[in-house]
C-alpha cells in the first residue's frame, strides 16, 4: 500500500518509524523492541473496511485489532494514539510507549514532504504538515519532555536515504526547524503570551529546547507585571542601557571578567559578590529547573544593582577602572542571560 509518491509504501515509513522509534524509546527508557513492535502494527488497520469508509477511525481501529490479538494494553494504546494530538484542544498521548510512536510517526512524515519539497504554503496544507508540527509541540510541553529533535531529524533523513528514497531538498533540516519553531510561536500565541517574551525565549534557546522555551516564557509572562518581574527588568535595563552606551565606541574591547583587586569601594564588592552568588546557582541546576525561583534569584539582586548604579561612577577618568566596571556590568548581563536574555523584553 503506497505511502506517497517519492517516500514509498507504508511498509516503508513503518521501517522508517521502527528505527526512529527505537532511537526515542532510548530517551524515554522504555523498551526498543516494544516500540518497534508498536510501529511495525500500527498502519494495519489501513487495510479495513471500516477505515477505509471512516477514515476518522485511523488509529482507533487500529488499537482495537492491537488488543484482539492479545498485544499488551500499551502497545494497543500506542496505536490507538499515534495520530494524536491532532490540535491545540486535542487530547495528548501522556504513556510513554504512545509518546514513543506519535512523534516517529510525526518526525517521518514531516521530513519526508519536506524532503520532496511538499510542503505547506501560505494558503494550503493538503498534507497537514502544521498539525504535525503542533503534534511533536503538544507532545513535549504536555509532557514535560525534551529532546533532541535536530538529531531526530538527522536520523531520519538518513532512514529516507539509507531505503534509496532521494530527497531533493538540501535546506530540508534548515527549513523544517524553522517551520518547527514557527510552529511554536503560533502555539505560544495561542497560549496567549507576550509576543516580546516568546522572541526573547526563542531566540535564546534552539529547537531542543521546546518545553524550556515554553516554560520560560510562560513564568516570564505570569510575572512580568508584578513586583518580581519588574525588578528584573528593570535591572536589567539599567545594566544594559549602559553597556550598549559604552559600547558604540568601537576601540572599547570588553573581557569576559572582571579584577576585583582593582575595586575601589564597596558597592563594587558587593555587586560582584552577588554575580558569583547568581553563577553559582544557574551552574547548579539540573535539567529540571525552578523558573519562578530563576526569576526570584535575579530580583533579589536589585539593591545591589541599584546602589552601585547609584553611587558609583562607571565613566571613571581612569581608563582601567571604567573598563573594569563596565566587565562587571556585563557579567551581570551575562548571568542574567542565563534565563533568557532579556535585551529585547519591552518595558511599560
Amino acid at each position: 500500500m503506497n505511502f506517497f509518491k517519492g517516500l514509498g509504501t507504508y511498509f516503508d515509513k513503518v521501517q522508517r518509524m521502527r528505527k526512529l522509534g527505537a532511537l526515542i524509546s532510548d530517551e524515554l527508557l522504555i523498551s526498543s523492541e516494544e516500540v518497534e513492535l508498536s510501529a511495525s502494527i500500527c498502519k494495519t488497520d489501513l487495510m479495513s473496511e471500516s477505515v477505509r469508509q471512516f477514515p476518522e477511525l485511523q488509529g482507533i481501529m487500529g488499537g482495537y485489532f492491537a488488543e484482539a490479538q492479545g498485544f499488551d494494553k500499551d502497545i494497543a494504546l500506542a496505536v490507538r494514539e499515534h495520530y494524536l494530538p491532532i490540535g491545540l484542544d486535542s487530547r495528548t498521548p501522556r504513556k510513554p510507549f504512545s509518546i514513543a510512536l506519535a512523534l516517529a510517526d510525526k518526525i517521518d512524515t514531516l521530513v519526508g514532504f519536506f524532503g520532496i519539497n511538499q510542503k505547506p504554503t501560505s494558503s494550503k496544507d493538503p498534507y497537514a504538515l502544521r498539525r504535525s508540527a503542533l503534534g511533536i509541540i503538544k507532545l513535549l510541553i504536555d509532557n514535560n519532555k525534551e529532546f533532541k529533535i535536530k538529531d531526530l531529524i538527522s536520523y531520519s533523513i538518513s532512514l529516507h536515504r539509507e531505503q534509496g528514497f532521494e530527497l531533493l531538498n538540501k535546506s530540508l533540516q534548515k527549513e523544517l526547524i524553522e517551520f518547527l519553531m514557527d510552529r511554536l510561536k503560533y502555539y505560544l500565541k495561542e497560549k496567549q503570551i507576550r509576543t516580546d517574551i516568546t522572541l526573547a525565549s526563542i531566540n535564546t534557546y534552539g529547537i531542543d529546547h521546546i518545553n524550556k522555551i515554553y516554560n520560560k516564557a510562560l513564568t516570564l509572562h505570569s510575572s512580568i507585571d508584578k513586583p518580581v518581574g519588574q525588578d528584573v527588568i528593570s535591572s536589567y535595563k539599567r545594566i544594559s542601557n549602559i553597556l550598549d552606551n559604552e559600547l558604540k565606541d568601537k576601540m572599547l574591547k570588553l573581557s569576559n571578567t572582571t579584577d576585583p583587586g582593582i575595586f575601589k569601594n564597596e558597592f563594587e564588592k558587593n555587586l560582584f559578590k552577588k554575580i558569583n552568588e547568581l553563577k553559582k546557582y544557574f551552574v547548579s541546576l539540573n535539567k529540571y529547573e525552578d523558573y519562578g525561583q530563576s526569576l526570584s534569584n535575579l530580583a533579589s539582586a536589585k539593591k545591589v544593582i541599584f546602589d552601585f548604579l547609584d553611587n558609583v561612577k562607571v565613566n571613571d577618568e581612569d581608563k582601567n577602572i571604567k573598563k573594569n566596571r563596565l566587565e562587571l556590568l556585563q557579567m551581570l548581563c551575562k548571568t542574567f542571560d542565563n534565563y533568557i536574555n532579556f535585551s529585547t523584553i519591552e518595558t511599560n
